[in-house]
């Protein structure tokens, strides 16, 4: 029988006897599969209820084994349970987990086929659970869960959740992977299955293989415990895969609107939780919590309540509020310079600021704690955890235009400002063609020889496509040469990587984004009225810049440092606009 077992199931438990001897399995032991070809594995984690005691006494025609340990947690569980696996196939359930009489049996036909895969099937809140508000918000959750996996067919990783509970692996995969790593105090089964992908496992979804959960867990307890657990692994998960850091909980902390902000910091920042403050209203909440709109209040104090416990959690884990910010929260504003020099006749003046207004504005940064970067800095702090100053600012240059040799890029050095320029390609040396064409006055262009030496002094350089087209009106093998031709002409003259991408007018469109995506780590778009700030859940490939203008004032670039753009400009249009009907009055008036 040892050598034709072709799955084992593996239930860790703890403290869960009447769930589990009561309905988890006898619905197990109760499959329409040949019992000599499964056997069912329990792992009971330092259970105190006579759950052991009760175990041994059961008889069961399929391979029926206990082990039991210290209280570990449920990945210790489930690792001693691989080790002991005879089974090619491993299901996990958990000990609340009532399985369909054909759940054994779907399982395994998923896994037909020569490619080792990862077959998941769907929870649902089983019938005749006692009702909670977590387990309606639970309810709610599995279904949105669901109709999502219905709609795009499989997961989607990093970004989508994985549930253990109901999947099942090759033994042989889990092996090779390490099984679950047991200093994650939750989520270790999307952690095993991240692992899992990197692998190269492909991941099945069976939406006929159902389960259900009898769910027990109190509200308190999962507000408190689960609270606690999350938002340490919150931290631990994007420390370890880097790639999940864009997916986290964690992820928006730096859009947060100042209130919320504060707030947080407040709750992080108490001796003590202010969570109990919730028990008495989520009493009432569960007490009433069969009709809709105690639910709904349930859920919302619930979801208030995660957020304090997760932030406090995910604080002490780091270090503090601070450094929980400079890990998750980091907000780049982008400041977009075209020409710095003196205008010149026959130059749009909107795209010129003068080298003395430049120096002025920079000064000011400097003075002020801003620090510049560049592109690659971000990239790295996005995707992989690297430090950043407390006050980034990211300045860009448009075209590369020869006068920021003299008037800007020494500046920048003087205040130890990093930044990126972005290079038209096929015009290295040469002029402004794009604008010339539209009647637009000649302006030099960088050198390579240029281009090559502030390299060499923290200026990044970046693609800004061949000819500066319209990349939205071209066909795929032209927009395919302006924009991954770009960046391999840069990169030939640097001798290195080039991470980002600037696009010509700021015009984009699908294609032209998937062409970008798939050649750069970051890309930037431009406008006069955009807000150029940027947080960890900005689209990477669709960056933000705020259009530094002639006209700005120290006050404007305070302004648009501190939240993207400057409302200044939005008041002198307004004054403008007043004035010019003013004027238009006073002309009809005298008319008449």
């Amino acid at each position: 029988m040892t050598a034709s077992l072709k799955l084992s199931v593996v239930i860790p438990t703890h403290n869960r006897r009447d769930v589990l001897l009561g309905q988890a399995l006898p619905a197990i032991f109760n499959q329409d599969f040949p019992a000599e070809e499964y056997e069912v594995i329990v792992v009971v984690d330092g259970s105190t209820d006579g759950t052991a005691e009760s175990l041994r006494s059961l008889k069961a025609n399929c391979g029926w084994r206990v082990i039991e340990q210290p209280n570990r947690g449920p990945s210790a569980a489930r690792n001693n349970a691989i080790d002991a696996a005879r089974g090619d196939l491993v299901l996990f359930v958990d000990d609340d987990i009532i399985c369909t009489p054909d759940l054994i049996r779907r399982h395994v036909a998923g896994h037909t086929g020569p490619e080792p895969l990862v077959v998941h099937g769907s929870i649902s809140i089983a019938p005749g659970t006692p009702a909670s508000v977590l387990m309606y918000a639970n309810a709610a959750w599995y279904k949105t869960y669901y109709d999502r996996l219905d709609a795009q067919a499989s997961l989607h990783w990093p970004q989508d959740d994985f549930l253990i509970s109901n999947s099942s692996v090759p033994r042989a995969a889990l092996l090779a992977c390490g099984g679950f790593d047991e200093h994650f105090p939750a989520k270790e089964d999307y952690e095993l299955g991240l692992r899992l992908w990197k692998m190269g496992l492909r991941f099945k979804y069976l939406r006929d293989a159902v389960a259900y959960e009898y769910f027990v867990k109190e509200s308190q307890y999962a507000l408190r415990n689960d609270g606690k657990s999350f938002g340490k692994t919150e931290v631990l998960l994007s420390r370890k895969h880097p790639v999940y850091r864009p997916y986290s909980g964690f992820a928006g902390l730096g859009k947060l609107g100042w209130w919320k902000r504060l707030r947080q910091q407040i709750y992080v920042r108490l001796p003590l939780s202010p969570v109990g403050l919730l028990t008495a209203p989520l009493w009432v909440c569960e007490k009433l919590c069969r009709f809709p709109a105690l639910q709904r209040a349930g859920h919302r104090l619930l979801g208030a309540g995660r957020s304090m416990v997760e932030f406090r959690s995910a604080a002490k884990e780091v270090g503090s509020w601070k450094a929980l910010v400079s890990e998750f929260g980091r907000r780049l504003p982008v400041l977009l310079y075209h020409h710095v020099g003196p205008l010149r006749p026959g130059t749009p003046p909107g795209l010129t600021v003068s080298p003395k207004q430049f120096e002025r504005q920079v000064r000011w940064l400097a003075r002020r704690g801003y620090a510049g970067i560049r592109p690659a800095d971000w990239a790295a702090w996005r995707t992989d955890g690297k430090p950043l100053p407390a006050k980034p600012v990211l300045l860009t240059f448009d075209d590369a235009y020869a006068d920021l040799v003299e008037h800007a890029l020494p500046v920048l050095r003087r205040y130890g400002f990093g930044a990126v320029v972005y290079v038209v390609t096929g015009q290295l040396g040469g002029t402004n063609a794009w604008d010339e064409a539209r009647g637009s006055t000649t302006l030099r262009l960088m050198t390579a020889e240029q281009i090559r030496y502030w390299a060499t002094q923290g200026i990044e350089f970046g693609a800004h496509s061949r000819t500066h087209a319209d990349l939205t009106t071209l066909a795929i093998e032209e927009l395919a040469g302006e924009v991954v031709g770009s960046r391999n002409d840069l990169a030939e003259l640097l001798g290195s990587r080039v991470v980002s991408f600037a696009y010509p007018y700021g015009f984009y469109n699908q294609a032209v984004h998937d062409c970008v995506r798939g050649a750069f780590d970051l890309a930037f778009l431009a406008g006069e009225t955009m807000n150029g700030m940027n947080y960890f859940e900005t689209a990477p490939h669709l960056l933000q810049r705020t259009l530094v203008l002639p006209a700005d004032s120290w006050l404007d670039v305070a302004c648009r440092a501190r939240w993207g753009r400057s409302p200044l400009m939005d008041l002198r249009a307004r004054l403008l606009l007043r004035t010019r009907l003013k004027r238009a009055a006073r002309f009809l008036l005298g008319r008449s």
